[in-house]
């Protein structure tokens, strides 16, 4: 990236889609609040949840505002019975990571990272005296504001990287297209995953959840088509592609 050669074409382009692409989802958040409410009253019908759902309003420094989909339900805390299930659960998968191929060594220690966090959860739940403060309607605050912030920096991170090579601008474009519709249809989605689970297991789960399934998952989807994006040939390797030669 510190070699490639810069032109005023690329700088303007790489400034437009930047900046250019964080002033419009700005613009758009109004409607991206409502589409969010519409698939949280579809998701709950569709799954069945036993929740009131309503809005909870996010403020920005400015004054200005937006309404989050929110609901209004009881966090079930987990008993004893809840515990010692957990509890074999997650020696279950911590076992499991010790019975994988060798060639599958970044699963293993992804199981054992998750069998750390809820191993933490459920020492918390079988120790603490306190009523646990974290509400399964702040979980889905926190998640839905965290998702806002990454679609909103996603021009901003891809001007800073993808976009400074020599790609196509519509390219580029259809990347930070795909990227924010992406993570705007999945972060609700994934939210309301997390309140079905919660409602099942309880509130045993939610640090798992939380910190390994709700935000880091949505920084793999813009990873992931960075990923692709960068995968793709630039004009310059196009232009230098030999021809196909005719049969004959």
């Amino acid at each position: 990236m510190a070699t490639l050669p810069w032109s005023a074409g690329r700088l303007g382009t790489t400034i437009l889609l930047g900046v250019g692409g964080f002033a419009g989802y700005g613009a758009l958040l109004p409607w991206l609040g409502r589409f969010w409410g519409l698939l949280f009253d579809l998701g709950a019908t569709f799954l069945g949840l036993p929740v009131e759902l309503g809005a909870q309003r996010l403020t920005f420094p400015a004054g200005a505002g937006l309404d989050l989909p929110g609901i209004s339900v009881v966090t079930p805390l987990p008993d004893a019975r809840v515990l010692g299930i957990a509890a074999l659960a997650t020696l279950g998968v911590l076992l499991a990571s010790f019975l994988l191929p060798q060639r599958f060594i970044p699963l293993r220690y992804f199981l054992r990272l998750l069998v750390v966090v809820q191993a933490t959860a459920i020492l918390f739940f079988w120790q603490s005296p306190d009523p646990f403060p974290y509400r399964i309607a702040d979980h889905v605050f926190v998640l839905l504001t965290a998702g806002l912030v990454v679609m909103g920096l996603v021009p901003l991170a891809l001007g800073l990287t993808l976009h400074v090579f020599d790609l196509a601008f519509w390219r580029k474009l259809l990347l930070t297209v795909l990227i924010i519709a992406h993570l705007a249809v999945f972060v609700p989605l994934n939210v309301l995953v997390h309140v079905w689970l919660l409602l099942n297991a309880t509130a045993v789960v939610m640090p798992v959840l939380f910190l390994v399934f709700g935000l880091l998952l949505n920084v793999f989807v813009f990873v992931a088509f960075y990923g692709w994006g960068l995968s793709w040939r630039s004009d310059s390797e196009r232009q230098e592609l030999p021809l196909p030669m005719s049969a004959g």
